[in-house]
């Protein structure tokens, strides 16, 4: 489908995947498009992964291995993007695993649309590779071309998680290299997906789910609801600051009623007798109302906006409810 004279660097960064690295690796290995730097980003973990990476570099040249001390997700991306090499660049993490033509069909679709990021629908499913059927009922992503706005726009649709994941796009190097993921923060997706796709001038997408995700029973995405994921409402306060900024005033006030609603909806879901917890809740919430404000300011705020607001300030428990129960 496509010549293969253009280098893909894929970064994987590797911390206690033990059970699942060699699957990863063994669909990289396997792919159509062979012309891949497979960039293997040990972030220091006391498993038996390092070895394992080492034993693989050793087998393919054109896998390479960085191994540094531990620093989470974000700066085991960071680190193995400065070391890529290649023209374009995907990430993928290390607990999932591709289909054998990912690349050739991102690739290919990519150069003939001449775009700067190729997104692909995914497919949830199990460790044992089985499809969670409830979880890929509504696809969101269609083999069509997206502006900027558009792409940033669908970061709040009903199907946004397809749009702010980084590991099922690929992107041009020059793209890439402009963000980098923030160190120490979960959610770090939530904190870059408007970024990327401001850069890019074109984005092309492709409705197959080329990438499958596992859902672990221990992983991130599956732990109860904690107070360390209201870190979310600052990832997507900046993002309403960057739309905000960027002539993208519609959009940002899209954002802006998403948080109010996400607000109302994780009060019940955390132990806010506890607190610490209470504290922090509190916290993020005023950093939701000080943004709210400034908007308010300048713009024309919607009735549910407004409504929501005043619910989370007054009545926060009648909040919760409301968004549960009615909004959902």
């Amino acid at each position: 489908m496509s010549r293969e004279d253009e280098l893909i660097s894929v970064v994987v960064p590797v911390y206690h995947v033990e059970t699942y690295i060699e699957r990863c690796v063994e669909s990289l290995l396997q792919q159509t498009y062979s012309n891949l730097e497979i960039i293997l980003v040990d972030d220091g973990g006391d498993d038996r992964c390092p070895q394992i990476c080492d034993e693989y570099a050793k087998k393919d040249a054109r896998i390479k291995v960085i191994h540094k001390k531990n620093g989470g997700l974000s700066d085991a991306r960071n680190a193995g993007m400065r070391a890529a090499s290649g023209k374009y660049l995907a990430y993928i993490d290390s607990d999932d695993y591709i289909q054998p033509d990912t690349y050739e069909k991102m690739i290919y679709t990519l150069k003939k649309e001449n775009a700067d990021i190729a997104v692909c629908n995914y497919e949830a499913v199990t460790d044992q590779g089985q499809s969670i059927t409830e979880k890929n009922q509504k696809m969101d992503i269609k083999d069509r071309t997206y502006s900027s706005q558009e792409a940033i726009s669908n970061l709040c649709g009903p199907n946004y998680h397809y749009w702010v994941t980084a590991w099922n796009r690929l992107y041009k190097i020059k793209i890439a290299r402009e963000i980098s993921f923030p160190v120490g923060k979960i959610h770090e997706d939530e904190f870059t997906a408007h970024l990327f796709y401001d850069k890019a001038e074109k984005i092309v997408g492709i409705s197959e789910p080329l990438y499958k995700y596992v859902i672990r029973e221990n992983s991130i995405m599956t732990k109860k609801y904690s107070v360390k994921n209201l870190v979310y409402v600052e990832a997507v306060n900046n993002r309403i600051e960057y739309c905000m900024e960027h002539g993208l005033e519609e959009v940002g006030q899209a954002f802006l009623r998403w948080m109010s609603r996400y607000l109302m909806n994780v009060y019940d879901k955390l132990d806010i007798k506890d607190k610490e917890v209470r504290q922090t809740y509190d916290k993020y919430v005023e950093m939701y109302l000080k943004l709210y404000h400034s908007i308010k300011e300048k713009h024309k705020l919607d009735t549910e906006t407004k409504a929501a607001t005043f619910m989370l300030v007054h009545t926060p428990k009648l909040a919760s409810y409301i968004s549960r129960k009615i909004l959902k």
